[in-house]
């Protein structure tokens, strides 16, 4: 679970500094006074949001994935242990 927590911060971070950096060039330009330049308006300056989006959705499922198998594990050893005891209280049953 912290190791799917660390991946996703890592994440985040990762794409708040593509984010960041992204948006440097319009905003000094808009700081000058110049108009900003028109190449950033087009789908493919939207491509780092959608890495991102892509890269923390999978993230999200594989620590759910991770999450649901341990679960699934705890509880087939408690079914197995419950199982034992079952078996042990009939045994004791059946001896008396």
């Amino acid at each position: 679970m912290a190791l799917g927590a660390i991946v996703i911060m890592g994440v985040i971070a990762l794409s708040a500094i593509g984010v960041a950096g992204a948006y440097d060039g319009p905003l000094q330009a808009a700081a000058q006074g110049a108009a900003p330049a028109q190449e950033g308006s087009g789908p493919e300056a939207n491509l780092p949001f959608l890495f991102a989006a892509y890269i923390v959705t999978w993230a999200a499922f594989f620590v759910y994935a991770f999450y649901v198998s341990r679960r699934q594990r705890e509880l087939q050893n408690e079914i197995r242990d419950l199982k034992r005891a079952l078996e042990e209280r009939d045994k004791r049953d059946s001896e008396e």
